[in-house]
């Protein structure tokens, strides 16, 4: 067996693959996320944040003074000790109530943003533009807040060029009266008119004012705007989350993966919803027989397609073949899919044998409610192949070799090997085709007999099997030179399949529990009358092969 490598396989999980895989948990931690957030938003008090803006005119008495350097100081100005007092005048007065304090315009808990003008060129826009908010639980508290500091501004920058005003004509006076000549003194009179006089209009104009309108949506409660961001980040962590447990728990990524590991083609792709019963693929009852439940299904049909892919890989060999259908794990999925193959082999006319090496799933599954000796009294000697192999209910053209009940003196080993293989090779006699379920062949020794004694082998996976479990049985089906022939793909089932598959579970009762494993009465009842001798047809045993159809002649 030519097996590939694990460079070779596309198992490095991806971002979307991973989301994808495990979207129940994405979509869980989003939903959490998303809901701690619109909840802290509305534990949280509701801020409203009213804005104005300010710009304000260098006055005539400053015009040796740098424009930025003078905007710097009527941002100090608004920061000032002065300012927030008239503020808190103004702001108590218009609302006729003392809401606001000092410390709420100046100090560590302020409730005022100042914003100084951007870094630009003077004249350009934004070069002389000072924003103020004001941030409060009352919209209304809010925008008299910021109008209030403004206005307040206003007052201390006219009683700051007052003073500036008259602070300048003062010494403008002395200096008239120590002035010596009268040109001296009629210069001094000609500077302070012009000092007055632009003390006035300086006065006269005013910052211009953007005053702040009522705020109507708060700054922090809205839960909308908070339940989308929450969203969004939980949407990452979600994602995050899942591609390190992709990373940490390896899967294939799609149906054509495991090809580059075995080396061999996909045989058929099995959805995962069964038949209109809601049993998951893996239930080991009648039930999980699509083929005879509901054989006009997707199901069926992809079954149908399996056994054809099989079978001209099988006729181009042109010999009949013993196949064993192999898994990782010990479920019932391989039994299901080794039952549902026979089944659609024979509907197309070909002569097939089952034979159960495993726990008996295949043989419920084929054979319900029987108790016939099979494959363990085969293997101990204590009954041929022929006397145990029986016709299945579910058709004509199939036979099954049940696992049979346990026997003293299990045999095991090269002595386990040998025998298996006599029996393969006597049953390849009389039928075209041998499908051989066998134990999970990375738990149960044996398995690896029942595999190295067929012909060939077929791998039976889904898609949360692990990587590297595979890379094991790749390795072992190597090393005893077994041939893969392809692989069958079981589709994983969707979030609400497995709701539905759950809730069936825990609604099912006992009674019907067992009839999923045992079939309805009359199959019972016709399977026993036809175990309770070593017979067939009308009693014929296999010691008598002409009457029976799938027998060579």
């Amino acid at each position: 067996m030519r097996t590939g490598g694990i460079e070779q396989l596309r198992v490095e999980p991806t971002v979307l693959g991973a989301a994808r895989r495990y979207s129940v948990m994405v979509v869980a931690i989003s939903l959490m996320t998303a809901a701690v957030a619109v909840g802290y938003t509305l534990q949280q008090t509701e801020l409203y944040r009213a804005t104005t803006t300010v710009s304000v005119p260098q006055p005539l008495l400053s015009e040796g003074q740098a424009s930025e350097q003078y905007l710097d100081s009527q941002v100090l100005l608004l920061q000032s000790q002065d300012a927030a007092e008239r503020a808190v005048r103004i702001a108590n007065g218009s609302l006729a109530e003392r809401t606001l304090a000092v410390d709420d315009f100046s100090g560590d808990d302020k409730s005022v943003e100042i914003t100084p003008p951007e870094g630009a060129q003077p004249g350009s826009y934004g070069a002389t533009i000072i924003t103020v908010s004001f941030t409060w639980p009352d919209a209304q508290v809010a925008q008299v807040g910021a109008n209030a500091l403004v206005q307040a501004f206003d007052d201390v920058r006219s009683a700051s060029i007052a003073a500036e005003g008259e602070a300048t004509v003062a010494s403008i006076q002395k200096a008239i009266g120590d002035a010596r000549t009268q040109g001296q003194r009629t210069d001094l009179l000609n500077q302070r008119t012009q000092a007055l006089v632009s003390q006035q209009i300086d006065l006269a104009r005013h910052p211009t004012v953007a005053w702040a309108a009522m705020p109507e949506i708060p700054v922090n409660g809205n839960a909308k705007r908070a339940g989308a961001l929450g969203l969004a980040v939980g949407a990452v962590l979600g994602a995050a989350l899942a591609f390190a447990r992709a990373s940490h728990h390896r899967r294939f990524e799609n149906s054509r993966a495991p090809a580059a590991l075995y080396a061999a083609p996909l045989l058929g792709e099995i959805p995962a919803r069964g038949t209109e019963t809601g049993l998951p693929l893996g239930t080991a009852g009648s039930g999980a027989l699509a083929m005879t439940i509901d054989p006009g299904s997707a199901v069926a049909e992809a079954y149908r397609f399996t056994a054809g892919s099989l079978e001209r890989t099988c006729a181009a060999r042109r010999q009949q073949l013993s196949v064993a259908f192999v898994s990782t794990g010990a479920g019932a999925a391989s039994s299901v899919v080794a039952a549902n193959v026979a089944l659609a082999l024979a509907e197309s006319g070909t002569r097939v044998l089952a034979v159960d090496a495993g726990a008996g799933s295949l043989s419920n599954l084929l054979l319900p409610g029987s108790s016939t000796e099979g494959l363990q009294q085969v293997l101990t000697g204590r009954r041929t192949a022929t006397e145990c192999i029986r016709s299945s209910p579910l058709h004509e053209g199939l036979a099954v070799l049940a696992s049979g009940p346990p026997t003293p003196g299990t045999v095991t080993g090269a002595a386990y090997l040998e025998r298996m293989e006599e029996t393969l090779v006597e049953a390849t006699v009389s039928f075209e085709l041998v499908l051989v379920d066998r134990p999970a062949l990375l738990r149960v020794a044996d398995a690896i007999g029942v595999v190295d004694a067929a012909d060939a082998a077929v791998v039976v996976l889904g898609p949360d099997e692990p990587v590297q479990d595979h890379v094991d049985l790749a390795n072992r089906l190597n090393l005893v030179g077994s041939e893969v022939l392809g692989y069958v793909y079981r589709q994983a089932p969707t979030v609400s399949y497995r709701i539905f598959a759950f809730r069936g579970r825990l609604s099912r009762k006992p009674a019907r529990a067992a009839s999923s494993t045992t079939g309805d009465s009359s199959t019972v009842k016709e399977s026993t009358t036809t175990s309770s001798t070593p017979a067939m047809d009308g009693g014929r045993s296999m010691t008598n092969p002409p009457p029976m159809p799938w027998t060579r002649r």
